[in-house]
């Protein structure tokens, strides 16, 4: 038990060396240049041109919500706002069914 602790906890073991030789590898500006330009670029928009008609679809409905949501509220304004501003109320449309 004491051996595993004592290799896990060495400082010099090969992970830690590989790690750091990676680490400096990846802060290079053209190692960093060519993964943006050669590998997550052409990704991104790979990704982004087959999402953009959804996005575009669900803004488009976002819209006709907000649209119908006012509308609704306007009518509901409307309708309670007195009866000055009902055109037909339900007096008129029971003497037209008797008719």
């Amino acid at each position: 038990m004491e051996k595993a602790a004592l290799k896990a906890a060495a400082p010099n073991s090969w992970s830690d060396i590989m790690t750091e030789k990676l680490a400096k590898f990846f802060e290079k500006e053209h190692v960093q240049y060519a993964i943006r330009n050669k590998i997550l670029d052409p990704i991104l928009n790979y990704i982004l041109n087959k999402i953009f008609p959804y996005i575009m679809l669900i803004c488009v409905m976002f819209m006709l919500l907000l649209v119908s949501v006012i509308v609704t509220l306007c009518v509901m304004i409307f309708k309670f706002r007195g009866p000055a501003t009902s055109f037909a109320g339900p007096g008129l449309v029971e003497k037209e069914i008797a008719l």
